[in-house]
């Protein structure tokens, strides 16, 4: 072999290796799941937002095919810029095909709203379908989070979006449907929740709940859904409701949410929590904060793949952290990808999964029957 051509030969090398290991930091991990009797030919991402502050929230973009959805847009107005300037890497057309809106909290809704200084995710897009909560318990003036996101929702179908009820689509009325076809073997179902009829003194459990059906891989979203409501989602589809790739942590990894019953039914691979990881916001109690150590002992049986958005710098008083208390990336923006049943995992900040960082050997014990 000539000289040039090994020198040629060992460059390339090196560059395969840098690139790599480039590859090996931002790709957490990539694994194959078992051929399935339907096998998932459309590709799906996945992507958890961080939100650009210090509170916690949600906001989720889904890429099914050339489908755009987002699901809620928290935590804050000021959110609605880190949203639609990740969002917009993505949608190349200005539109989403769907907007959901799980439930009326302004840490899910918010950002949906323009102000004086910023536009919101509903004026920023041209929306196609907009799917949100049919019940409320909250009575806010046109000034309100939810009296502004109704004016912001009304004014998107003005300029033509379809809006919907959860409830619509779920029963199926007012010419919704409860399944929408997003791309090729990829599907959006709109669950039951036994709350869009029923009263709850709790807001979360009116969440709108829903699954992406692509093929035999389900991706399971509930809002910020409570243990009634996810008991009684268990309930009515008993041993239909499947084992999921993927389950969004029912209100932010809280104790209250994220049950056994609901994962012994769903049995999931992986699992992202929306939250500010430690963060005192809604209480000064580290074994009540999110991710709270009764989400680790319900969900450790059956994964250790859980990844967080984001954690709090230090630890600050509840009744000082509007003012004083910091964040920063724990995971970061998270994707989660499936093409042709192969699943990655893709963060932006840190890509260890959270039993495995510093806050949690500190904070909090992963179970002896944890996975």
């Amino acid at each position: 072999m000539k000289a040039g051509k090994i020198i040629s030969t060992i460059l390339l090398a090196i560059v395969v290796a840098a690139v790599g290991f480039v590859a090996g930091f931002f790709i957490n991990v990539t694994l194959s799941k078992p051929e399935s009797d339907t096998l998932a030919l459309g590709d799906l991402s996945i992507h958890f937002i961080e939100l650009g502050n210090k509170y916690t929230g949600d906001s989720i973009y889904i890429k099914a095919g050339e489908t755009d959805i987002l699901i809620d847009a928290g935590s804050r107005y000021d959110s609605a810029t880190a949203i639609t300037q990740y969002v917009d890497q993505y949608v190349t057309d200005g539109k989403l095909e769907y907007v959901i809106a799980t439930h009326a909290d302004q840490d899910h809704i918010s950002a949906f709203v323009s102000t004086a200084s910023r536009e919101g995710v509903l004026e920023h897009y041209d929306v196609g379908t907009i799917i949100d909560f049919p019940r409320t318990n909250k009575t806010g003036g046109d000034a309100s989070v939810i009296g502004r996101y109704r004016a912001a929702r009304d004014a998107a179908v003005e300029r033509g979006a379809v809006h919907y009820t959860a409830l619509q689509c779920f029963e199926k009325t007012d010419g919704a449907s409860n399944t929408f076809q997003l791309a090729d073997n990829i599907e959006m179902e709109i669950l039951y929740n036994k709350y869009y009829t029923s009263y709850s003194s709790d807001e979360n459990n009116y969440s709108v709940c829903m699954m992406i059906n692509q093929g035999d891989n389900h991706f399971l979203f509930t809002g910020d859904l409570e243990e009634d409501g996810e008991k009684a989602l268990v309930e009515y589809y008993g041993d239909s409701l499947p084992e999921c790739v993927l389950y969004k942590a029912g209100h932010h990894g809280s104790a209250t949410s994220s049950t056994p019953e609901l994962m012994a039914a769903i049995k999931p691979q992986y699992v992202v929590v929306c939250c500010c990881c430690g963060s005192s916001e809604y209480t000064d109690n580290n074994l009540t904060q999110f991710p709270t150590q009764d989400f680790i002992n319900n969900v450790a049986p059956y994964t250790e793949n859980i990844y967080v958005t984001s954690m709090a710098v230090a630890s600050v008083p509840k009744d000082e952290w509007s003012s004083n208390g910091q964040v920063k990336s724990m995971n970061g923006n998270i994707v989660i990808s499936v093409s042709r049943s192969v699943v990655s995992v893709q963060c932006s900040g840190d890509n260890r999964v959270l039993k495995d960082t510093e806050w949690f050997v500190q904070n909090r014990t992963w179970p002896s029957n944890g996975k």
